[in-house]
């Protein structure tokens, strides 16, 4: 459907679809507040996060790819509140109308709806984040690490996500070879430590 009427049109019909509660939905529990990084691209040493911050804060605009591939990304695998997430959003885009941003951000970019938007969550790691864009290039984290002080910080994430919500996951089918990866990672425990070293620099502006 999707594919025959086009996107914008496909959002902002679901947006009136899906009614006025749906921009309160948190499908997956996520508390943490709002990392300082998106308040300030100075509070980050993650290449991919600060240009495309900076780019917001230059702009009050970067493309849909980017806000779904590094900022929607890093609030998902951070377990960063949606709402206040999409607060962010709505106060620092220009083109940052409800009917696109609830939709976009709510359903496609935190999956917080538990998959009425999307079937699947949008999270990746550094190794995609690195095909798919230049900024992994000069960085001072190794996007092919899951752990160790030079991991990048979306590989270490991304791995925890999977974890902390495995049992939710397994059931989409979709998502279930993602999360039977989990079984072949030795240093699962070792990443564990390193996500929630992860979680306390960047919520201290630190990494």
């Amino acid at each position: 459907m999707r594919q025959i009427i086009g996107w914008r049109e496909y959002i902002n019909g679901m947006y009136w679809f899906l009614g006025e509660e749906y921009k309160n939905l948190n499908g997956l529990a996520a508390k943490r507040p709002l990392l300082p990084v998106f308040k300030d691209s100075s509070k980050t040493q993650m290449n991919c996060v600060k240009k495309v911050v900076e780019g917001v804060e230059q702009r009050a605009w970067v493309h849909h790819i980017p806000r779904l591939m590094i900022l929607s990304n890093l609030a998902l695998i951070t377990g960063t509140n949606p709402q206040e997430f999409l607060d962010w959003m709505r106060e620092q885009f220009i083109d940052a109308t409800d009917w696109v941003m609830v939709p976009n951000i709510i359903g496609m970019g935190v999956h917080a709806d538990g998959g009425r938007l999307m079937t699947k969550p949008y999270a990746a790691g550094g190794a995609y984040i690195s095909r798919m864009t230049q900024f992994c290039k000069g960085c001072v984290y190794d996007p092919k690490l899951r752990v160790g002080d030079n991991a990048c910080p979306f590989t270490t994430l991304y791995w925890d996500f999977l974890d902390r919500h495995k049992e939710q996951f397994v059931k989409n089918h979709r998502m279930s070879q993602q999360v039977y990866g989990l079984k072949k990672l030795s240093d699962l425990d070792e990443l564990k430590v390193r996500a929630s070293q992860v979680i306390a620099g960047l919520s201290a502006g630190q990494i």
